[in-house]
């Protein structure tokens, strides 16, 4: 579905990812793994054309989205949840829906709201909370099901364990394996390595803005020289 050849992006003058060349299967659930500093989020951030490309291509299903503005790719079917300022803090749980659902046609929205809280539960007892008052791991499922009821066909999440307890972070992750099950290609950047490969289909490793290792999770599961050296985790 995304097929990125020979990116380098980054910040300003400052290239992060050099030369970055891979590709994301549709209907797959995908972790971007590496130490710090490596070009995760800046790899997200150049799907959705956030910071500055220097040369190469990132392409939805064959149509370039290098040049596009990120309104328009959003419009293409991709959601980005980014790690920090994903909610409306002060607007209660059911507003902060109702702007995530506002593209849906007003005939459709209350079914969508339904269908919704079988996937959050824990959304459903909680719709005139303040957001900013919800838990660690309520305000991450909170941001996942604003971007799901833009109906997305890609979902981009950037750390969405980040901060949360272990426990807290395997309902997350169960959460996103659910929604990759409904169809939805789901693309993870993920400090929780081991536990991340516990869910997803593949995984790619970045270094230093290149990619390490790129297999499935089962695979990097089991590749101990890619383990030890550059996810830190034994």
């Amino acid at each position: 579905m995304i097929d990125i050849h020979n990116l380098t992006a980054g910040y300003g003058k400052l290239e992060i990812l050099q030369d970055l060349s891979l590709s994301f299967g549709g209907q797959q659930f995908s972790a971007v793994l590496g130490p710090n500093g490596s070009g995760k989020s800046t790899l997200m951030k150049a799907i959705m054309g956030i910071n500055t490309i220097f040369g190469g291509s990132v392409k939805l299903a064959k149509r370039e989205l290098v040049g596009m503005p990120t309104e328009a790719i959003s419009r293409l079917g991709i959601a980005y949840v980014p790690q920090r300022e994903n909610i409306f803090d002060e607007l209660t749980v059911r507003e902060n829906l109702q702007l995530g659902g506002r593209s849906l046609p007003r005939e459709n929205r209350d079914n969508a709201l339904a269908e919704l809280f079988e996937l959050f539960p824990i959304l459903g007892g909680r719709p005139g909370q303040r957001a900013g008052s919800l838990s660690g791991g309520e305000h991450q499922m909170l941001a996942i099901a604003i971007a799901w009821l833009s109906r997305p066909r890609l979902m981009l999440l950037d750390e969405p364990s980040a901060g949360l307890a272990p426990a807290v972070a395997l309902e997350v992750f169960g959460v996103l394996k659910a929604l990759g099950q409904q169809g939805i290609t789901l693309i993870v950047v993920e400090q929780n390595a081991r536990r991340i490969l516990q869910y997803c289909d593949q995984a790619f490793v970045l270094r230093e803005g290149r990619l390490a290792f790129q297999g499935t999770a089962a695979e990097c599961l089991r590749d101990e020289e890619t383990i030890k050296g550059y996810l830190g985790v034994h």
